[in-house]
């Protein structure tokens, strides 16, 4: 062979080589199309893919682009959380404010310190995407309620109050829309929803032993506040509930501050101060109940009955597992 047939035999083989570079996989399996957390050769890794939570198999994550992110809870009924992925700083950060820090752990993801693992997720994980990404306006509708929530009323006196809503339930109200979930300042579970006939947002905070406090209103054309509502005060004793308190509100981000720890001492003393203000205005003869009033009742009492029924302690965990503080 002569010099110069040998230099093209070198220069062929030198650029297969470069172009059928192997890349590490980073899966159980080479054949394992749900295990996707891969480098791609441009110093960013992808963890695009079906991954279930190690230390609970109800809690999974459906990672379908670093723009649709999506989280569920499998229980009575599904509940979901939606965010996105920043490779700048590894963070998913979902729809309520909060987020996670995303790094690998040989064929396992790891939000924090949580390892998620491979897996096949089924269709009532993802009952709303499941075979598409188009909008679906109850969902829309829900979406719009969550984040993390300040609200300011006088009810005697000044309240200030912090609600967290952070996912959508698929079980549905008689128009079609979900039922959401949260947390209040405490810790405590909170229900909330959308009626299409009164184009209203509420939510309900039952979680005291003496009284409930519900939220009615509307939200503002860039969902980052009220635009006009009612706060309520109902006491469970003797079933009598206030007239509307004007409510304001505005949608905070960051890491929400109604994650912040109160002592049972500051939750009694609000407690016994709500109580001590309803006694007051129902002993006041201008108080009037109106059809606005008697609306609000209606719709509390079938929230409540929604409340009542949901198994708050695996929707417990699901809400604080996606959440840095």
């Amino acid at each position: 062979m002569s010099i110069y047939s040998k230099l093209i035999v070198l220069i062929i083989l030198f650029t297969f080589l470069v172009g059928c570079k192997a890349e590490s996989p980073k899966s159980k399996s080479s054949d394992d199309s749900s295990s996707t957390s891969t480098d791609t050769g441009t110093g960013t890794t992808s963890y695009v893919g079906k991954w279930v939570k190690s230390s609970d198999n109800s809690i999974a994550l459906d990672w379908r682009s670093d723009s649709f992110v999506y989280g569920c809870l499998v229980s009575t009924y599904t509940y979901a959380a939606h965010g996105s992925y920043s490779s700048s700083n590894s963070r998913v950060t979902w729809w309520d404010g909060t987020y996670n820090t995303v790094s690998t752990s040989g064929s396992n993801i790891l939000l924090d310190s949580n390892t998620y693992e491979p897996a096949v997720l089924y269709a009532n994980c993802n009952p709303w995407w499941t075979y598409s990404t188009s909008e679906n306006q109850f969902y829309t509708n829900a979406a719009k309620l969550m984040g993390s929530w300040k609200f300011v009323f006088t009810y005697g006196e000044a309240y200030t109050e912090y609600i967290v809503m952070s996912g959508i339930s698929s079980r549905t109200y008689s128009d079609g829309n979900y039922y959401t979930a949260g947390t209040d300042q405490y810790g405590n579970i909170v229900s909330g929803g959308y009626l299409s006939s009164s184009g209203k947002y509420d939510i309900l905070d039952a979680s005291a032993d003496t009284y409930s406090d519900y939220y009615t209103f509307t939200i503002n054309s860039t969902y980052t506040g009220i635009s006009s509502g009612c706060y309520y005060y109902y006491n469970k004793s003797n079933s009598t509930y206030s007239s509307c308190s004007s409510l304001s509100g505005t949608k905070l981000y960051g890491t929400p501050r109604s994650y912040r720890i109160i002592s049972d001492n500051d939750e009694e003393k609000i407690a016994l101060q709500k109580q001590k203000a309803i006694t007051k205005l129902i002993n006041q003869s201008s108080t009037r109940i109106t059809a606005e009033d008697i609306n609000a009742y209606n719709r509390y009492q079938h929230l409540l009955r929604i409340h009542n029924s949901t198994d708050k302690e695996p929707l417990k965990r699901f809400l604080h597992s996606f959440r840095t503080n």
